[in-house]
């Protein structure tokens, strides 16, 4: 833990790049919580669905049906990677967009989305159905375990598209604010699929295939519940015909999913290789074991995939914010909480028998004495491997693309690579290469991003690659809810606005809407704890001044509130005479209830000229 914390504490020194503005984690840290524990359960609740396959099956067909769907697993992972080519970075330009109060690119991008997910993806589905068998005896050369493979991954893949449409749904109803909508929906597809377990596999005996529509009942369950939130008026989601622009925003929704797409896409062949190279050196009983370690290594993943997960929501809205200091915080936090993960590696050290009992590996057995042995050698890859997807998840937001190619692809050279060369060595048990080859990715991950920091153009973190100075000018406060911190942070917006040359009516209507909102905000806290704060965070630049203000209070919307008294004036209208102004002075105001917490944005469009000051 000490560590971790140190760790984080230098990425964050290292992107504080406006040392003068007053910024705490409060808010970021909040909020980052907030998704993750949404995150995290949601993840588990589907790693859980599908790790209960493989218990099931091992227990009721035997340990040569889990090893037939640890297989064709590749497989499984191309359905994911077209769906993390088309919906990640079409949810990442959506979190941009929310964040920056663009909603008709918003609705663009999603209904272009839903499109390319029903296109592509149905075509995907049927050619790697139609073409099953082909696969399986190009990947495997084991006859006990081709034919379970076969009917295990012709079923699956019937239904791929609709994991493919689930996994998108989930990305933007998270990112909407609303991950526990999504933890609703997996958990009860998750059900359902334990549910389908037992009567297709238990009852019905239908083995592998029994284990296939578990799967795809789930997607069909998330899908559902997915659906009916969308639909909401709440929601940031509208459909709306793209147009002409239908090309452009398939090619940019690709290339900002590229580097996630390329990521998983060696991950599944990092898992067909190992696979090979297993087989080749220990055998079908070395496969089962390395099955029962990849089952580890994505229960693992569960917390690693909630953060990211988290860190790719929130760090994309922040992106469409401006707030720079504010990703450097959520990376921070986030690896903080990825230090949980030393309670799962101990679990593993200290109780492997545990393991080998959920799969139906007898105790004092030959195969469950080798499983205890070699799952203590793996735990030893979980922590740096976490680390290293942290740090590439941040490359990725900032949109470096190359950068996290180039280090995804490097981590899996050196994992398939590091595992074969320890095999080869006389004397040296294979498993020893997974915890050296993760150690060594997280080196070269280190040593890479240091020298980009000390050769770049442009001044930037080592490990993050956060510019450590933003474009234009920036301002960001923590307050306290008090209302002499907010007069006192009120000044200090003033002579910001000065300082970053706005126009004299500009400044006017921003600190009219700062002092307005912040008061607001400190006036209604309710007897909150002084120590919390909430976050101001204004940017200024060619296009014009953007506010966005977040607090972690009881949901509240001050521009419904403004408009209604609007409406309403002359009766009970004048209790919020002040939030009337606001909407009427600064037309692009919106505010969304987000991460469990009141988040305003508003933009303040430049002129040309002002009061006698060029912009």
């Amino acid at each position: 833990m000490f560590f971790f914390r140190t760790f984080a504490r230098k990425i964050i020194t290292n992107s504080n790049f406006m040392g003068k503005e007053k910024r705490n984690s409060f808010i970021v840290s909040k909020a980052l919580k907030t998704f993750v524990m949404a995150a995290v359960l949601t993840a588990a609740a589907s790693q859980v669905a599908h790790t209960a396959d493989s218990m099931i099956i091992g227990h009721v067909v035997g340990q040569d049906a889990v090893s037939a769907i640890n297989l064709v697993l590749p497989l499984v992972e191309v359905l994911n990677c077209m769906a993390f080519l088309i919906c990640f970075g079409a949810n990442a330009m959506c979190a941009q967009a929310i964040g920056s109060n663009d909603l008709d690119k918003v609705a663009r991008t999603f209904t272009s989305t839903l499109l390319t997910v029903m296109t592509l993806g149905l075509a995907v589905s049927l050619g790697i159905a139609l073409f099953s068998d082909r696969i399986v005896t190009a990947i495997s050369e084991e006859p006990r375990l081709n034919g379970m493979a076969y009917d295990y991954i012709h079923t699956y893949a019937l239904g791929g598209w609709l994991q493919m449409l689930s996994y998108g749904m989930c990305l933007f109803v998270a990112t909407d604010g609303r991950p526990r909508m999504v933890t609703l929906a997996v958990v009860g597809g998750a059900i359902v699929n334990a549910l389908t377990d037992v009567v297709c596999i238990v009852i019905l005996g239908m083995g592998v295939e029994g284990a296939a529509l578990g799967s795809l009942s789930m997607f069909i369950v998330n899908i559902l519940i997915l659906a009916y939130y969308l639909h909401q008026p709440s929601s940031s989601y509208r459909l709306k015909w793209p147009g002409k622009d239908v090309f452009k925003i398939f090619f940019t929704q690709i290339k900002e999913g590229a580097p996630v797409t390329v990521s998983n896409s060696l991950m599944a062949v990092t898992i067909l290789l190992i696979n090979d190279i297993v087989l080749k050196y220990i055998g079908a009983d070395g496969l089962f074991i390395w099955s029962v370690c990849l089952q580890m290594l994505l229960i693992s993943y569960v917390f690693v995939d909630g953060v990211l997960e988290s860190m790719f929501a929130i760090g994309g809205v922040l992106m469409g914010e401006r707030d720079l200091r504010g990703l450097g915080i959520l990376v921070r936090q986030a690896l903080i909480v990825i230090s949980t993960l030393v309670a799962f590696v101990i679990v593993l050290m200290y109780l492997p028998n545990v393991v080998g009992f959920l799969f139906g590996v007898q105790a004092g057995t030959p195969m469950a004495i080798e499983l205890n042995r070699v799952l203590r050698i793996f735990a030893l890859m979980l922590i740096p491997f976490s680390v290293s997807q942290v740090l590439l998840s941040a490359y990725q937001i900032l949109g470096h693309e190359k950068t996290s190619v180039f280090t995804a692809t490097a981590q899996t050279c050196l994992l398939v690579l590091g595992v074969w060369f320890v095999a080869e060595l006389e004397g040296v048990e294979l498993w020893w290469g997974f915890a050296a080859s993760c150690a060594l990715v997280l080196l070269f991950q280190l040593s890479y991003t240091s020298l980009r920091s000390r050769f770049s153009h442009e001044p930037i973190s080592p490990l993050t690659m956060i510019p450590q100075q933003p474009k234009g000018y920036t301002f960001d406060h923590s307050v306290k809810y008090k209302l002499d911190d907010v007069y006192a942070a009120l000044n200090d917006i003033d002579a910001f606005l000065k300082g970053a040359q706005v126009s004299n009516a500009t400044r006017f209507d921003v600190n009219v809407c700062c002092e307005e909102l912040m008061t607001n905000i400190a006036q209604h806290s309710n007897g909150r704890i002084l120590k919390q704060t909430f976050d101001l965070h204004i940017h200024v630049n060619d296009e014009g001044v953007f506010v966005t203000m977040k607090d972690a209070g009881r949901p509240f919307d001050p521009i419904k509130t403004g408009k209604m008294a609007d409406s309403h004036i002359g009766t009970e209208g004048h209790e919020h005479l002040g939030l009337r102004l606001v909407t009427n002075i600064i037309p692009d105001i919106s505010y969304k209830y987000m991460y469990g917490q009141n988040t305003v944005f508003i933009w303040k469009k430049a002129k040309e000229k002002e009061d006698g000051v060029s912009r």
